[in-house]
């Protein structure tokens, strides 16, 4: 039986804390506004994608030569620079990371954002120096193997993926404005992940020899250290851990552990259909990750729209990605909330609608691109093209919806698991995206015919209302908006 002594247990509120603060509440002080706080998150975010983007690049081309090439998949190319994944290590520690994540989505919701932050930032420094412990031995090829693996026990990158949304929600302002910070968090993850992979070929430049991987991971590694004690020093607490009657009971066993990423989303209770279908349609949508990618590649390979210069080809998509997050997402939530006021119920008509007509999008271009390849129409073909990265922004629409969808249950003690789930599951979606190593003409149409399926799917799985919300001001508290429908 679960004792306070459990680190899965919140601690008891002794200072009989009202209603609205029942469950966790954001922190507020004058010291830590949510604009600060805000800022100090998307900084942290900004130092691990940089670090991210510089271990992948490293390993890659230390490993390139080592193993085969079907054992890669391009995970981005930019100007001068590609990325790849190696797959097999990669699925080895999105395994484990899915029989860890459930437990460390818990620990958050109960003991806070902080140490979980800090735990999966430090397996991002703990499989870089796995790697230079191995690199020069015999068992290398294992040493890699095993880093990604301890990685994944300590809640890998899609903890820290899921811990941030949490993080983000908590201290949105408003419920508008969560969705556009999702969006911000993507942008900083999108640039500073390229950061880090140019940073990385820099060390390949100014080094001579083998040794400019080991470079990169001297970079990587103090950057990521200065991350962890950023963020024990300096980013606040989230949440303030309350009374604990309403909060769910800490999972019995291990095995529910292992399977909170279904757990928490088929839970029994009022409109699981419509949290499953959503859970559903965002899994789906993360198989269609790697077609931008691949497009990309494909039509530099190809020659297509041959005025444009190769390095001009490559930018142009992501910034366009780039300015929909960034000036798109603000804008339009600059329109809904003068239109219909920041409450729960404008915010999820905001997520409803990016996620909606973003996948929408993504699913004529690539309709399109099927129908009109660029043998058969070079004009149309450049119009879906350039058009297709404005769907960029459906994900972290996707992620506010559930966001939505949980506080309106009242169940808004459970973001911290609600995220960890989302961020797995996407995951495993992109890692099966990606499971086609080359970038031919075959390759490309095969796969886009699969993702204009999966995008309409998606599309369809999210026509059902999700769960009654009313139509308050955002003041108003949040949890007793949910209830039985």
């Amino acid at each position: 039986m679960s004792t306070e002594t459990d680190p899965l247990l919140p601690r008891s509120d002794l200072n009989g804390a009202s209603r609205h603060n029942e469950n966790h509440t954001p922190q507020s002080s004058e010291q830590h506004t949510p604009h600060s706080t805000l800022l100090k998150l998307l900084f942290v975010v900004a130092v691990a994608s940089t670090c991210r983007g510089i271990s992948m690049y490293s390993r890659y081309e230390y490993f390139k030569d080592e193993r085969p090439e079907y054992y890669f998949s391009d995970w981005i190319r930019m100007p001068g620079i590609l990325v790849r994944m190696e797959m097999w290590s990669t699925w080895a520690s999105a395994v484990v990371c899915f029989a860890s994540i459930g437990w460390w989505s818990a620990f958050a919701d109960r003991r806070g954002r902080k140490p979980v932050l800090f735990i999966s930032l430090l397996g991002t420094v703990l499989i870089d120096l796995i790697f230079i412990g191995a690199a020069g031995a015999s068992f290398r090829n294992d040493g890699v193997s095993i880093g990604l693996i301890v990685e994944g026990l300590l809640g890998g990158f899609p903890t820290f993926i899921g811990v941030v949304h949490a993080y983000a929600s908590d201290v949105s302002p408003s419920p508008i404005s969560r969705t556009v910070i999702f969006g911000g968090i993507q942008a900083i993850s999108f640039v500073f992940f390229r950061v880090g992979a140019y940073l990385s070929a820099f060390a390949s430049v100014i080094v001579v020899g083998d040794a400019h991987e080991s470079l990169g991971y001297a970079i990587s590694i103090p950057l990521a250290s200065a991350n962890m004690a950023y963020v024990y020093y300096n980013l606040p607490e989230s949440l303030t851990l309350q009374r604990t009657e309403n909060l769910p009971h800490p999972q019995s066993t291990s095995l529910n552990y292992i399977f909170a990423p279904l757990i928490t989303l088929a839970r029994k209770g009022p409109s699981r259909g419509k949290v499953v279908l959503l859970g559903f349609s965002i899994f789906v949508y993360s198989w269609t990750s790697a077609f931008a990618v691949k497009m990309v590649i494909f039509t530099s390979k190809q020659g297509f729209f041959h005025a444009l210069p190769r390095w001009l080809l490559l930018t142009i998509p992501a910034a366009i990605s780039i300015g929909t997050l960034l000036a798109v997402f603000p804008a339009l939530a600059s329109l809904v909330k003068s239109t219909y006021g920041d409450s729960e119920k404008s915010g999820r008509l905001l997520a409803r609608s990016l996620a909606q007509n973003s996948i929408l999008v993504a699913a004529v271009c690539s309709i399109g691109i099927l129908v009109f390849g660029g043998p058969r129409s070079s004009l149309l073909y450049g119009i879906f093209f350039f058009v297709y990265p404005f769907s960029i922004g459906a994900l972290p629409a996707l992620y506010s919806l559930g966001a939505s969808y949980f506080i309106a249950l009242g169940r808004s003690a459970e973001l911290g698991a609600l995220f960890g789930a989302l961020s797995i599951w996407v995951a495993w979606g992109e890692l099966m995206s990606y499971g086609y190593p080359n970038d031919n003409a075959y390759t490309l149409y095969y796969l886009v015919e699969w993702t204009a399926f999966y995008l309409v799917v998606s599309l369809l799985l999210l026509v059902p209302n999700g769960p009654p919300t009313e139509s308050t001001d955002a003041t108003v508290d949040m949890n007793e908006e949910g209830g039985a429908v």
